[in-house]
């Protein structure tokens, strides 16, 4: 189960990337609770999504704003039905042609071959940096 779950999350990572969304939800349950933990102001179709229906809105959402250049794993952890995957992806923003580069860590959770579960996290502060193209002065209080 191991090795066909390592292959299948490699599949979904290629597929995805490629706006292959169909492939992709193929393999969401219908009732999937998804969270990608992100800035919602910035990414409004990120947060938490339930159901199907709702991560196929998400995703075709993030594939309108942003081509993908690449999405690809780099690190994976496999056991049993559960995966921790590093995914590193580079996006141009369509808006603003900007490139973004970042890493994503995800924790999958598979149940009869289908994602029942989905947790991302990414490094937010970086990533609204790179879409807004500036730094973000932060002052502590009382300055």
């Amino acid at each position: 189960m191991t090795e066909a779950l390592r292959r299948r999350i490699y599949s979904l990572c290629s597929a995805y990337g490629r706006g292959k969304l169909d492939f992709v939800l193929n393999f969401m349950d219908d009732d999937v609770d998804f969270v990608s933990y992100a800035p919602v102001t910035i990414f409004p179709c990120l947060g938490r999504q339930r159901g199907k229906a709702a991560v196929a809105k998400s995703i075709e959402t993030i594939h309108a704003h942003y081509e993908f250049l690449s999405y690809l794993p780099i690190f994976m952890v496999v056991e049993e039905s559960d995966a921790g995957v590093i995914v590193m992806a580079r996006l141009k923003q369509r808006a603003t042609e900007r490139i973004i580069q970042t890493l994503f860590a995800q924790f999958v959770r598979f149940r009869d071959g289908r994602i029942v579960e989905f947790r991302e996290f990414l490094d937010s502060f970086d990533a609204v940096e790179q879409v807004l193209g500036r730094e973000i002065e932060i002052k502590p209080n009382g300055s």
